[in-house]
């Protein structure tokens, strides 16, 4: 769901027989041989080599987090830190009549809309960031700042999405009805806000940015809404989980425009489309 999601459709090829880089999809191997190992072929030292700070040769995913210390530290013009910029109100309690309501519905789409949907549901459970990249038709190596800046809101979105959800601590739907049996283990972490949701939309928001096309754009903030729509379904989240997890995005993407790390990134993302 967060950042730690890999692109491995992403292998492209060359040099006739074809060759293949998998962008995180397993280890390579390169062995030499033990009586001639290259480092008998003597070349002069490099004592000026650099690995950069740049992301040009990081782990996408690694170097999203060095957007981290820069999110948290950020102040507006009145010292308000993060967690008062952020507007997830706290959820409604489990017995009153909203989420009683709230759970009929869920119950309700269990039954009508997950055998339609089941298929996206478990397509979308993990590395649903697939999805943004198939709407975009791109790669890693396609658009290498493009995926950067969905790796650095997958980063800020999952820590985000922690701290809250150890703040509330909303049991799950099927925790209050056994019988939705979700078709998904549930994750190991608290209903509300939804991860998905607030991950979702923020990645939306962050590509709006980058991306011309008006029709584009608006699909992506479709799209966004169709995962989070999945969720609750899928009989893993109520729909007030959904609705919280859109309210972060809204202030978390508020508050990278000032991150550094997002601005730059951003304008080589922009110079790819």
């Amino acid at each position: 769901m967060g950042a730690g999601w890999f692109d491995m459709g992403a292998g492209w090829f060359d040099m006739g027989a074809g060759w293949v880089d998998r962008g995180g999809g397993g280890a390579p191997i390169f062995p030499t041989r033990a009586d001639r190992p290259l480092a008998d072929f003597k070349i002069p030292p490099n004592p000026a080599a650099t690995f950069g700070k740049d992301s040009k040769r990081w782990d996408p995913d690694l170097f999203a987090l060095s957007i981290l210390p820069e999110f948290f530290s950020i102040k507006d013009a009145t010292d308000r830190i993060w967690k008062d910029r952020i507007d997830i109100p706290a959820p409604a309690p489990l017995d009153s009549q909203a989420m009683l309501d709230e759970l009929q519905q869920v119950i309700i789409l269990g039954v009508t809309e997950r055998p339609q949907s089941l298929s996206e549901i478990i397509q979308q459970d993990q590395n649903m960031q697939l999805c943004w990249l198939q709407l975009l038709m791109i790669t890693r190596h396609s658009h290498p700042a493009t995926y950067l800046i969905m790796k650095l809101a997958a980063r800020v979105g999952e820590a985000v999405m922690v701290y809250y959800k150890l703040q509330l601590s909303r049991a799950r739907p099927s925790q209050v009805c056994a019988t939705l049996y979700p078709p998904l283990p549930v994750p190991g972490h608290s209903s509300y806000p939804a991860g998905h949701s607030l991950i979702g939309y923020l990645t939306s928001y962050c590509l709006r940015q980058v991306v011309k096309d008006a029709g584009v754009k608006d699909a992506l903030l479709e799209l966004a809404k169709r995962v989070s729509d999945n969720r609750v379904i899928a009989g893993l989240h109520f729909p007030s989980d959904m609705d919280a997890g859109k309210k972060g995005a809204d202030g978390v993407f508020v508050i990278m425009q000032d991150c550094p790390t997002y601005q730059n990134a951003l304008g080589y993302a922009q110079q790819e489309w």
